[in-house]
């Protein structure tokens, strides 16, 4: 009996380091991008930074990773929340959408912030950073609602 676990758990063992080789391409896009929503709007720096620490690793083409993120399958369960965030709404790509879809994104950006569905309790575990006060939400708010009213001044796209 001894022998069929120790035989397990070096099979175990084993594929927990074979699984080390298989890693998701990391989303590290290059820094800055013209149509990212930061070089697009104008954006004060309590709300840049706010943005950038609770936002933008699932939201943009560029992820700080943190060191357990090179572990499987830890790294794969980041990269399908990367890749879910970045299917809801990119802020890298934000200067291409449509006058409409902008002004969405910038209504949603409050409504998930104030419901509390955003950030995800997942991430806030690891990054308390993270975390955003009432104070804040209102900032981002304030200022998100300011820059739709801005994008529906400026008419219909073309």
């Amino acid at each position: 009996m001894r022998k069929v676990i120790l035989v397990v758990l070096l099979i175990l063992a084993g594929g927990l380091v074979a699984i080390q080789f298989v890693q998701p391409d990391p989303n590290l896009g290059n820094l800055p991008q013209k149509h990212d929503m930061l070089n697009t709007l104008e954006v004060p720096e309590q709300v840049l930074a706010l943005l950038k620490n609770s936002c933008y690793d699932c939201h943009s083409n560029h992820t700080r990773y943190p060191w357990y993120s090179k572990i499987s399958p830890v790294s794969w369960y980041l990269s399908r929340h990367i890749e879910a965030g970045k299917k809801a709404v990119n802020f890298s790509e934000f200067g291409q959408f449509k006058q409409r879809k902008k002004i969405g994104t910038l209504s949603s950006i409050c409504e998930v912030l104030e419901s509390a569905s955003m950030p995800l309790k997942s991430f806030l575990i690891l990054h308390r950073d993270a975390s955003l006060e009432e104070e804040q939400v209102m900032d981002i708010c304030n200022w998100s609602e300011a820059e739709a009213l801005k994008i529906m001044k400026l008419g219909d796209d073309p």
